[in-house]
Parts: C-alpha cells; structure tokens; sequence
C-alpha cells in the first residue's frame, strides 16, 4: 500500500494590522508524520487584547492516501501533548491553508483554566480525513507557548429568573454559562428571595419570557435534581447559593448547595461585624464586588461564619485558608476579586 504522508507547515500569529496590507507569517513550523524539520522565530506582535482580531495562519501540503480524493483538513488544538482530552477545532476546510483569531486562541486557553500572565504549552496538529471509511491521518504534533492575556469569555448563556431577582429573565444575576460551548450550562446562584425559607425560579433559554422551563426537583441531602419541562411550574428549592448545572438537550437540572462568599472586615461598611455579600461572575468563573472601602483590613469569608476564611500572608494576590489580613491602604471604591478555586485575588482601585 503507498504510504501516506502528510506535512504541516505553520506560520504562527501572522498578524493582520488593520492599517496595513500585508500579512507578518512568522515562525514557520513544518512537520510530517514520520520525520520533521522544524524551524522558529520569535514573534513579531505581541499576543494582547489589541491584537486579539489578528491572525494566526496555518498552512500545510497535500495529504497523499495514494488515490485521487477530496480531503477533508482540521486544525486541532489540546493543552495536552497526547490530545487525550479538551482536543478543539479551530477550523476545518478543504483547502491548503487556513486562519483563526489571536482573540479565539485566547479563549481557548482561558477555557482550560490557565493563568492570565503566565506563559501555556498549545499543541497542534492536521487531521486528514477523505472519508468515514478510510482512518484519518494526523500530521505530526507540534507545539507552541503563548501567554493569556485577561479577556470577558462571550460564553453561550441560559437564564435563571425568580423570586430572588425580581423574575428578570435578563438580570446580571442569575445566568448560567455554556464553558464548553454545548448543550451544558452551569454557574452558581444565590437563590434567597429575603422573605421565605425556599425560593422559586425558571430556566430560560433567553432574555425574556417568550420560553421558559418548570418542574419539579427531587432533594437528597444538599441536592436537587429534576426535568426541565416547557409547561411546568415554578422550580423551588431551599433558600441558599447553588452550583447549578442545566442540559438543555437531555432536559435535565442539578444544583448543589455551595459555599456563599462574602467581605469582611475594618476596611468594609459594615466592619468586623458582618459580611459585605460578593457576587458571582459566571463569566470570569470567580467572585467579586464594587464596593467603597475606607482605609482598613479585609478577609474573605464564608457562609457569614470563620470556619472558612481566606487571607494572605503576603498581600500578593494568593491566599492562605486562614491567612492574614489584607490591607487596604486608602478610601475609596474598589473593585474586588476573589477565586476559591485557585485561590487568588485581585484588589483595583477604581
């Protein structure tokens, strides 16, 4: 049988300057499936927010399955050499070369939860395919550092209107988001509507009440879970913060109790004696809060209770479960935030 091979030349963030009509390819990246020569050069723009419509431009050659056929190209990006897991496709074409944004990148690697500011491995390679009959062919993986800069991921969004909220389909809080760009949106709400020990609420697909879904749930223990039914009533669960999973396509929904987080301390309104409650910003996936400070100190806290807080120890945006107070050097309004998950923050003056 002839041997089928398959190069992959890529030039790297060629970027399209809007004032300029020629294109910057560079490094040139060439590959095949049983050898490869290589060849690199340092970027040319720097991969930022202001060059997130620039380009990053791939070509390769020909895919030889050694008969005459239509070939199908994809460009395949993972976070991980193997391509065993969160494997996307930048774009598929029946060409010999192809484009995807600097901004898409960006994206993409935000969505794998690496640092903003801190230097990623991306690997790559070319699939193949003529058809479902004949196995798809990949050219060798190649890689390549980028650094992601700090971007609002415009994540596919459900809605969660109810009692808790004023029933505004449209309102900031109260949204779930599709991490995975698919039928599965999640997030965390608080469900409390400041009168009853339960709160009622619907799912709705968008902004407004032109369709919705209801139902019933069925608790066990700190959970919920139930069907989303286009002609069902009000969902009601116990008055609390929940992480909340719908699938639009199975019809299904899940929430978990979780932990409700908020701000205290010397610099804050209310002082040492109560917390300042944070919101949840599904789209940067962490808490947070504008918020008037005077000059103080203050520590993140949960459930309005000391038996998980947040400090730290250096004042260097990580924390430490039980750390130290974090200064707050001048009056003002202040925009905060705070992930528990990698256990950071952030503190900016506006």
């Amino acid at each position: 049988m002839k041997k089928i091979k398959l190069s992959l030349f890529i030039a790297v963030l060629g970027v399209l300057l809007v004032s300029c009509s020629r294109d910057i390819t560079e490094p040139t990246i060439s590959s095949a499936p049983t050898k490869s020569t290589a060849s690199d050069a340092a970027l040319t723009a720097a991969f930022t927010v202001n060059n997130a419509d620039s380009l990053i431009r791939f070509s390769w050659t020909a895919a030889d399955f050694g008969f005459t056929s239509s070939t199908t190209y994809s460009l395949e990006v993972s976070p991980v050499s193997s391509f065993a897991s969160n494997v996307a496709t930048l774009f598929t074409t029946q060409q010999l070369k192809g484009s995807s944004k600097v901004g898409d990148m960006n994206t993409l690697l935000l969505s794998w939860n690496f640092p903003i500011g801190t230097a990623a491995t991306v690997y790559y390679r070319i699939a193949a395919s003529v058809g479902s009959s004949v196995p798809t062919v990949y050219s060798e993986t190649r890689s390549k550092s980028f650094t992601p800069y700090d971007a609002v991921i415009n994540y596919p969004m459900v809605y969660v209107p109810g009692a808790y909220q004023g029933w505004s389909p449209g309102a900031d809080n109260g949204r779930l988001y599709s991490y995975g760009f698919n039928s599965v949106y999640q997030g965390i709400v608080r469900i409390k509507d400041g009168t009853n020990a339960s709160s009622e609420f619907k799912i709705a697909p968008a902004p407004n009440w032109n369709n919705s879904w209801g139902g019933s749930l069925t608790k066990t223990g700190n959970n919920y879970a139930g069907a989303l039914n286009a002609s069902g009533g009000n969902f009601s669960v116990l008055a609390g913060v929940y992480a909340m999973t719908v699938d639009v396509n199975a019809l299904t929904i899940a929430l978990t109790m979780t932990d409700d987080w908020g701000l205290i301390g010397s610099a804050t309104p209310t002082g040492w004696n109560s917390d300042t409650d944070m919101f949840y910003n599904g789209q940067r996936k962490m808490w947070e809060i504008t918020i008037n400070l005077v000059a103080g100190e203050i520590k993140f806290r949960a459930n309005d209770d000391w038996a998980l807080n947040y400090g730290s120890n250096s004042n260097d945006g990580t924390l430490q479960s039980g750390g130290s107070n974090i200064p707050i050097t001048s009056a003002g309004s202040y925009l905060i935030r705070f992930d528990p998950v990698k256990l950071t923050y952030t503190v900016k003056k506006n």
